[in-house]
């Protein structure tokens, strides 16, 4: 998990949207990563990773969803997630076979 949670921090990063909140969860112990990952700054509403980051790029917003989706199925098998995860993965995997984004 923390492998998929670097792959999204540098994908943030190379398009400037990077968070401090990303970076000390990853540098920090597993409960800070914990933490981050059932946060509602990874998977809420409106400002959101989920719902916001590199919309403006689409290349790069598929790449930040299929590592997400990725990132929620690993949180949900373990059943660690924040409320609105099963609602992000069911969106961006429909998005996604959909052909939308």
């Amino acid at each position: 998990m923390r492998d998929t949670l670097q792959a999204i921090s540098v994908l943030l990063e190379k398009h400037n949207a990077s968070s401090n909140t990303l970076a000390i969860a990853l540098l920090g112990d597993e409960k800070k990563m914990w933490d981050y990952l059932v946060s509602n700054e990874l998977w809420g509403g409106a400002g959101s990773v989920a719902d916001q980051a590199v919309l403006e790029l689409p290349d790069a917003r598929r790449q930040l969803e299929t590592l997400l989706i990725r990132l929620g199925r690993d949180q949900m098998r373990l059943g660690r997630v924040n409320v609105r995860t099963e609602m992000w993965v069911t969106a961006f995997e429909k998005w996604q076979a959909e052909g939308i984004r």
